[in-house]
């Protein structure tokens, strides 16, 4: 096997539905179709498969846990990968995995590269123990400008990235027309399902309206609970492949990489999380809905009356819009190749000769 030169090792705490998890996912096959070999260490999930049908490698280590036994481990497994396969370069995407590696770089003589993918708590033990390597790469401003207020990072060494779009994968040509759903993809946890709770809200209020929530995690079956006895409200689980409920979608409801990929299909979004709501997307509020990763973070509270009121006016009076800037927005932006594009710049500094 091709080693060092061209060898990179991506680590993150799993291979589940995330949009971080999502973003290593199509970062991996691009690099392998650029001629990269890719290792992908984590816990493993659902992911796993893809990866490897396209040929990229992956160990399961565990680095979804701070447990001191999981650590050892993990520090002993990225070891003997690290220096039997020759690698100089480290990608990682969790704080977990990049304070573990972070042990083994003095040692090893690597270079670590780290994404954040998002804005989290800050305490005096978390500033301390977080390592963000040589390089790293915020994935909004919002973001860069969290790290420079929280840790101690030199600006010239804060890359810009994006969450990367499969254009190839989201495409739509080929819709039903009998798309009618109002679909929601997320992580189904206590502090991320408020979207969910409020749909199925809305679902009892309109039968006539059919209700796709798409995610796993630990609200999924209280969700399927409260949605029990109604036929137009679903809750189908974890996929690999969210195109199949896009595709039966007249209207997105969500937040972040979801948000992005549902609009490769032009339909209406109405941005909507647990930070907050923007109400439907728009060419004029575009702009400050990137500035925040696609999150809503910054606007109102999200309320069932607000969600109510946008979904009822789009139904009643929106729907025939044109949506289409959509697509070209992402064509623009967001694509995967763009993504690996600016990764690639700051790897080849490091794997080169």
């Amino acid at each position: 096997m091709e080693k060092g030169k061209k060898v990179i090792l991506q680590a993150l705490m799993g291979l589940d539905i995330g949009g971080a998890e999502t973003h290593v996912v199509e970062l991996s096959l691009e690099l392998k179709k650029r001629g990269y070999r890719v290792i992908v260490a984590s816990k493993g999930g659902v992911y796993e498969p893809i990866l490897r049908e396209h040929g990229v490698e992956t160990v399961a280590v565990p680095l979804h846990t701070k447990k001191p036994m999981a650590v050892l481990k993990s520090i002993k497994l990225l070891k003997k990968i690290i220096k039997e396969e020759d690698i100089k370069l480290v990608h990682a995407h969790a704080r977990i995995p990049a304070f573990i590696l972070s042990l083994l770089q003095k040692s090893l003589g690597f270079t670590m590269i780290t994404t954040a993918h998002g804005i989290f708590h800050v305490n005096f033990l978390l500033r301390r123990i977080t390592r963000w390597g040589d390089e790293v790469f915020a994935v909004s401003q919002e973001v860069k400008k969290y790290l420079l207020d929280n840790y101690d990072v030199r600006e010239e060494n804060i890359h810009r990235t994006m969450n990367g779009i499969n254009l190839e994968k989201f495409k739509d040509d080929d819709l039903p027309g009998d798309n009618r759903a109002i679909v929601h993809i997320s992580r189904l946890e206590e502090n991320t399902s408020i979207v969910a709770k409020l749909l199925i809200e809305y679902g009892k209020n309109n039968r006539d309206r059919e209700i796709i929530i798409v995610g796993d995690g630990r609200e999924l079956e209280n969700l399927i609970r409260e949605a029990k006895g109604y036929e137009n409200i679903h809750l189908p689980g974890k996929t690999t492949d969210v195109t199949k409920f896009l595709k039966k979608a007249k209207v997105f409801v969500g937040v972040g990489r979801a948000a992005l990929e549902a609009m490769c299909f032009g339909l209406p979004i109405i941005l909507a999380g647990t930070f907050g709501y923007l109400g439907l997307l728009k060419e004029e509020n575009i702009d400050f809905a990137a500035v925040n990763n696609f999150s809503a973070r910054y606007t109102e509270e999200i309320s069932y009356e607000a969600l109510s009121r946008d979904l009822n006016s789009l139904f009643d009076n929106n729907l025939d819009l044109d949506f289409s800037w959509e697509r070209k927005y992402i064509e623009k932006n967001y694509s995967v190749e763009k993504m690996v594009d600016k990764y690639e710049e700051v790897y080849k500094v490091y794997l080169e000769d």
